[in-house]
């Protein structure tokens, strides 16, 4: 056999060999969907620069399930949280949230409400960002980590997508993916 022949052969088979090395990898690595089969609530890429915290994950909800687009953005911060009363009062909320993420100005429309989901202290406060778009986060904690959920509408968040939001949060793959974490 040629020996120009016997490299080309041998570079064809590396080229295979790590091409499908890296499918498996995407496929055996990529994350596992946190959405139930028949739910509202699709999955989508994380859309923020890296920060000082783990990626999240992020979905989103159809305007005809939830009365207008709706995108949530979901992680777990660890150590960020009081290891006690978790996530008790605004200044709290305030603390952890990911606000900042959606833009730089934002306006709180009010006192957050208490919460409760899968055993935390949580919150849930209702924001106006500059460009008009409704945001809502929802922030718990124990174990001294903070789980935070934003969710934004490019007008409002009816009660419909709130309770879609709650469904999304207390569905098991999501309680399961949230313990993982350390949340």
């Amino acid at each position: 056999m040629r020996p120009g022949l016997v490299i080309a052969l041998a570079f064809a088979l590396a080229a295979l060999v790590g091409g499908l090395g890296f499918l498996g990898a995407r496929i055996f690595l990529a994350p596992v969907s946190l959405v139930e089969d028949g739910s509202v609530w699709r999955d989508a890429a994380w859309p923020f620069l890296r920060d000082g915290w783990p990626s999240g994950r992020a979905f989103r909800c159809d305007a005809a399930a939830c009365g207008e687009e709706v995108m949530v953005y979901a992680r777990v911060k660890k150590g960020m949280c009081d290891c006690v009363a978790g996530v008790a009062d605004d200044e709290d909320l305030e603390r952890v949230s990911d606000a900042g993420l959606m833009s730089p100005r934002v306006t709180a429309e009010g006192a957050g409400e208490p919460q409760g989901l899968a055993g935390m202290n949580a919150r849930l406060r209702r924001y106006r960002l500059d460009s008009g778009a409704a945001l809502a986060v929802f922030a718990g904690g124990r174990n001294c980590n903070a789980f935070v959920a934003m969710a934004t509408a490019r007008h409002d968040l009816s009660p419909q997508s709130l309770e879609a939001l709650r469904s999304l949060l207390e569905a098991p793959p999501m309680l399961r993916w949230i313990a993982r974490q350390g949340g």
